[in-house]
């Protein structure tokens, strides 16, 4: 899969309705190289990050996802959001089933998003700040050359 073509799949139905409110940057370039990985299954660990993403900025803000080489063999993509941020306290739980520090939902988004990153022999972290925003931080394994 090619990491540029999955993210713009993924952000499609998201540009139209933000215009205006949120600001979508993506620095993914098309010549990195394809990902071994399940598309359907990460394109929706994707979308768990985006839509929590864009809950954080109720009132605007940016999402940008930047993709660049890891190391050997491993792609990383971040995604970044200039929202609310989360204190320490949530930030250690939020890969718990059920937990959510939103009113709404099910608290099952970024359980599922680590699962299925991790489906696709990748890791997931974030990080994140009060008031200053959440990166989401992927690795992902290159597909290997064939012989």
């Amino acid at each position: 899969t090619k990491l540029h073509e999955l993210i713009d799949e993924v952000l499609q139905p998201y540009r139209l309705g933000l215009a205006g409110r949120v600001t979508i940057e993506t620095s993914v370039a098309e010549s990195l190289p394809p990902l071994m990985v399940d598309k359907g299954v990460l394109a929706r660990a994707l979308t768990n990050i985006i839509e929590n993403a864009l809950h954080a900025m109720p009132g605007g803000g940016t999402l940008r996802i930047e993709g660049a080489i890891e190391d050997e063999g491993r792609v990383r993509l971040e995604i970044i959001d200039t929202g609310v941020g989360m204190d320490p306290a949530s930030l250690d739980r939020i890969f718990e089933p059920y937990f959510s520090t939103r009113g709404s939902g099910t608290g099952l988004g970024l359980t599922i998003a680590k699962r299925n990153v991790e489906l696709n022999e990748g890791t997931i972290a974030v990080e994140s700040e009060r008031g200053r925003g959440t990166t989401v931080r992927i690795t992902l394994p290159m597909a290997r050359a064939v012989a």
